[in-house]
């Protein structure tokens, strides 16, 4: 599939996207004291964040072992950054269209795995807290913060709006990939 097509894919979900390498991601890894801080509740609460994710350079290699990276923003619209309701709803469509995208990349034969915004939502409770096993462990969805990404350096290497703007939540999500086979 070309960086083209998978741009293409992303745009049908309401994304605005680019391709990259792992190595092209900014990774910052003073960024993990922002999860360590625990400010969304989810460290040492989810498989898919810290520290259970992996270390800064565990996630960091995650990313160097695949192909290509398709970096994806969505605007959505809110009342207030603090109105849970409207936050919520955004986080959902932004992490559901992130998975269909996953799948859709799976059934054309490609290994990937998925990063987003505030962590996975497949579960709910995450089954870590009940001390079970992870369902879904090729599916689940870490977020952007567990891989020190630094989104505002990586929406300017691909060219893709960020800002904090009053009504407006621009979130980022990342599947990072590799054709199978």
């Amino acid at each position: 599939m070309t960086d083209r097509e998978l741009i293409h894919w992303a745009q049908q979900e309401g994304f605005e996207a680019a391709v990259v390498r792992g190595e092209d991601i900014p990774v910052n890894p003073t960024f993990r004291r922002f999860c360590e801080q625990n400010l969304c509740g989810n460290y040492g609460a989810s498989y898919a964040c810290p520290p259970d994710c992996g270390t800064v350079e565990e996630m960091r290699e995650r990313l160097l072992s695949q192909d290509r990276v398709l970096v994806m923003e969505k605007t959505w619209e809110v009342k207030s950054f603090s109105d849970p309701e409207t936050v919520t709803r955004a986080k959902n469509g932004h992490n559901g269209a992130l998975l269909r995208l996953m799948g859709q990349l799976r059934q054309q034969g490609y290994s990937c795995f998925g990063a987003g915004y505030n962590g996975c939502p497949l579960c709910s409770p995450c089954r870590h807290t009940l001390g079970e096993a992870c369902p879904h462990p090729e599916e689940r969805i870490a977020c952007l913060s567990a891989y020190c990404v630094d989104v505002a350096a990586l929406a300017e290497k691909c060219g893709l709006p960020f800002a904090w703007e009053q009504g407006k939540l621009y979130m980022y999500a990342i599947i990072a990939m590799h054709q199978n086979g």
